[in-house]
């Protein structure tokens, strides 16, 4: 049995349809569609542009699901998209009546753990830090022993960043200046022990497969490579500000739907590098999606039973891939 996923971002929605079958979760396909939800906030409110465009994306996915997972198995949620805006209510009604799909709306804390879920699953760490920077908000997760100790989430994000500060593409100096000060505040504000260091970060999201895409490329590295050093971040941020052709060569080719977005996530990348003393990242292909469908499907369901899975034998052994992202 196919169960199809939908993540309703603040930048970009995504589509992901997954079946368990013997003890694997495989992934059938997944789709995206960069949306730019948060350049849609006003005073904020979701302007009725970027309800039409959600719900544009939304009935596209439907179609697509449709062909693989039964109507009650296509489920859908939102996260700082919506949950932070004064007319989520009328946003979630218009989305309902124009696609048949109500969102479920995720607290910030609830998507930082749903992340935690679906990266940890298909991973061997026992203690570090996750880091999930989304377009509108950065869920960080505290683990130990391969459980979350500490979570939480911070309204900023690479969207919601370029669209305060930025005028043009690359921020200017004076506007770095205003979105780190920015960044260190929301940092501060977390509460957590300033003194611990946490060596290994786990990465999720967007902006850090995008990073992680942009090392290999520019440091020649095996392809096949999870990992990188932490110090890249701050390289690849050198390179842009010094207007290396090399970097905008590699932007261009890799990540072109970021150009304008990637800096400013790269900026917040870069501060929780900092702030919790890390040394080397490891790169999650898995998340909130699939944590959402371990969680919210997966152990709801009454003749499924899911067990963690540590260690890259237990990841080869319980994920599959099916069909290849359609970009």
């Amino acid at each position: 049995m196919n169960y199809a996923v939908i993540d309703l971002g603040s930048n970009t929605i995504r589509l992901s349809v997954f079946r368990y079958e013997d003890n694997k979760i495989i992934t059938v396909l997944h789709q995206k569609e960069v949306a730019g939800l948060a350049g849609y906030i006003r005073e904020n409110q979701i302007e009725p542009e970027g309800i039409i465009k959600a719900c544009d994306v939304l009935r596209a996915f439907k179609k697509i699901a449709d062909c693989f997972a039964a109507e009650n198995d296509i489920h859908v949620f939102a996260t700082a998209s919506l949950r932070g805006i004064l007319n989520k209510e009328q946003a979630l009604e218009a989305i309902q009546q124009a696609t048949g799909l109500l969102p479920e709306l995720l607290s910030g804390d609830e998507e930082a753990r749903l992340g935690f879920v679906g990266a940890s699953y298909f991973t061997e760490c026992e203690n570090g830090i996750m880091i999930d920077i989304g377009g509108a908000s950065t869920e960080l997760v505290r683990f130990e022993n391969a459980q979350p100790v500490c979570v939480a989430s911070m309204p900023i994000g690479c969207l919601n960043l370029y669209t305060r500060f930025v005028d043009k593409v690359i921020p200017t100096e004076k506007e770095r200046k205003k979105i780190k000060k920015e960044i260190r505040k929301q940092f501060a504000g977390l509460g957590w022990n300033a003194e611990e260091d946490f060596p290994l970060m786990i990465g999720v999201g967007g902006t850090v497969r995008a990073a992680h895409k942009l090392s290999l490329d520019l440091f020649a590295l095996p392809k096949d490579r999870n990992e990188m050093d932490a110090g890249v971040v701050k390289e690849i941020i050198n390179k842009i500000i010094n207007n290396e052709n090399e970097i905008y060569r590699a932007m261009q080719k890799l990540i072109p739907e970021r150009m304008l977005t990637f800096f400013t996530g790269l900026m917040i990348f870069n501060e929780a590098v900092k702030r919790f003393g890390c040394k080397s990242i490891f790169i999650s292909g898995f998340g909130i999606r699939e944590g959402y469908f371990i969680d919210r499907i997966l152990k709801e369901g009454d003749s499924v039973s899911v067990e963690g899975a540590h260690g890259c034998d237990r990841l080869h052994a319980q994920q599959g891939t099916v069909m290849a992202e359609i970009q």
